[in-house]
């Protein structure tokens, strides 16, 4: 018989307010569901409803089936016989939900029901069997890390050991590549993949990048506003008489390069021979090699490498928040000194006071200035990022992402920069929004003439919005050349991985034509 889980006419609602709306679908063992739509769409609200993990604030209702028995009902050690054994989890930011003081090992013998020493010994050749499940190895000293000291794809891998250790009927994934690069993203999808048909298993996956989906997934739920708007299978996905909110996503998977820009012969910025060593006396290894690099006026130069590669550092290095430990940043153009650069930082939520409204936040920018005169000068840059001045009455917590990232960019424009450093600007946003996001930054750069340094792990973002393209391996530049040339003949191994990671298939460019 074939295992099910099921949820039928599931709301969840917080103070007389609906957030989920009669939602009804199923997952059988053997095969992988897609749940897709945008930041705050209900995906992940879905998950916790099914697993039991609400805050309790909010309630459920309707029925929740596990090869047809109601667990919905069940509390406590009944429900705890049920979520992590029949039903794994896998969580979008593994070094936030697994126990920093545990060593993977542990807690994959939690995950085992194992406790005790002596019986641990005994268990040690299944805790490296499931680590090498997953591709990690030397098992042994993996086992013995904690989570803080594993790469982001490693924590992801661990995760999933973890969620394959009881061997459970079904797994939920909520947005398990989100903070992965192109590479690592595809490579954790395709094990997913291939453990889910290896076991037998049935699995949700929750994600707001449609195109990543198309290969693995056998079914495809959209939701929106807290209802399931769209049902097909992913043969039908990028059918052309799609659903409205399903084209709005399939639109939003950053389409094909753009014609090549013309910008400014001379160098606005020149990095000659920087690097920075923050180790002891610069006697380790450095976190960014002697770097040289120009950046011209109105160019869009896109920065691509995995974790740790040095993009972020050579984004602080620009924008003079760290001095390099040799060579030098200079603006050929303004004897010397540096040209006006401002950073846009990853988390929206993390650039902003929360304990204070917006309008304070940006005042901040510009509090020289008399009081009509700043009230003008917010009011403009408003206007310039498309958010209405009512927003900044609210706070951060009161705002979407996106909102929030639009503010982030109208604060950096009141100090009048000629560069714009965006560091991972747009990965903490869903695929329309980010999309929305790129969109005023190159329509920025039109008008006000601006550069833009686009530091990315996506190499769809990079591909979308780039004129140049550097690529960081393991703290070095390692290629630096025009997009186009870069995307046709790729010369570093790692730029190789990186072409090959983007995949916008066919179907995608049929209906985006």
């Amino acid at each position: 018989m074939t295992e099910s889980l099921e949820f039928i006419d599931l709301s969840v609602r917080s103070s007389g307010k609906t957030l989920l709306t009669a939602m009804s679908g199923a997952i059988r063992s053997g095969e992988l569901v897609a749940v897709v739509g945008r930041s705050g769409s209900g995906k992940t609200l879905l998950t916790k409803a099914i697993i039991g993990l609400l805050p309790p604030q909010l309630q459920a209702e309707g029925q929740i089936l596990l090869d047809g028995e109601r667990i919905d009902q069940l509390e406590g050690k009944a429900m705890d016989t049920v979520r992590g054994r029949r039903i794994g989890m896998l969580f979008q930011q593994p070094k936030r939900v697994l126990n920093p003081r545990m060593s993977i090992r542990s807690h994959l013998l939690e995950a085992l029901g194992v406790f005790g020493p002596g019986k641990a010994k005994k268990h040690e050749a299944k805790v490296q069997s499931l680590l090498e499940e997953v591709g990690l190895s030397p098992a042994a000293d993996i086992a013995g890390k904690r989570p803080d000291q594993l790469s982001g794809g490693m924590a992801q891998r661990a995760m999933l050991a973890i969620a394959l250790a009881a061997d459970p009927e079904f797994i939920l994934a909520d947005e398990p590549t989100s903070s992965l690069d192109s590479i690592l993203k595809a490579e954790t999808l395709q094990l997913l993949r291939s453990k889910q048909l290896e076991r037998g298993l049935g699995v949700l996956l929750i994600t707001h990048d449609i195109a990543s989906i198309q290969h693995i997934a056998d079914r495809v739920l959209v939701v929106s506003d807290g209802s399931i708007v769209d049902h097909c299978l992913t043969s039908q996905l990028f059918a052309k008489d799609s659903h409205a909110k399903r084209r709005e996503l399939i639109e939003a998977a950053l389409p094909a390069a753009h014609a090549p820009r013309e910008f400014a012969a001379g160098s606005l910025l020149q990095v000659v021979g920087a690097g920075k060593n923050y180790t002891r006396k610069a006697k380790g290894p450095a976190a960014l090699q002697a770097t040289t690099v120009s950046l011209h006026g109105g160019e869009v130069l896109g920065v691509v490498g995995r974790s740790g590669s040095g993009k972020s550092t050579f984004a602080r290095l620009l924008a003079g928040l760290e001095k390099p430990t040799e060579g030098q940043i200079l603006s050929p153009e303004r004897d010397g000194k540096s040209a006006a650069v401002q950073l846009i930082a990853q988390e929206p939520y993390s650039s902003f006071d929360p304990r204070l409204p917006l309008r304070t936040s940006l005042l901040a920018a510009v509090h020289r200035l008399p009081a009509d005169q700043a009230s003008a000068e917010i009011d403009a840059a408003l206007d310039q990022v498309g958010l209405q001045v009512e927003l900044l009455d609210r706070k951060p917590g009161q705002c979407s992402g996106g909102q929030l990232q639009r503010a982030a960019i109208a604060r950096a424009l009141l100090a009048k920069p000629q560069v714009l450093v965006c560091d991972e600007s747009t990965s903490a946003l869903d695929s329309v929004a980010q999309r929305h996001i790129l969109d005023l930054l190159l329509g920025l750069r039109t008008r006000l003439g601006l550069s833009l340094v686009v530091i990315s792990h996506d190499m769809g973002v990079i591909r979308y919005v780039s004129d140049n393209v550097a690529v960081f391996y393991e703290g070095r530049l390692v290629e630096h050349r025009r997009l186009d040339d870069f995307l046709s003949s790729p010369k570093h191994h790692h730029s190789k991985d990186l072409v090959a990671a983007l995949d916008i298939p066919a179907p995608v460019k049929a209906v985006l034509n």
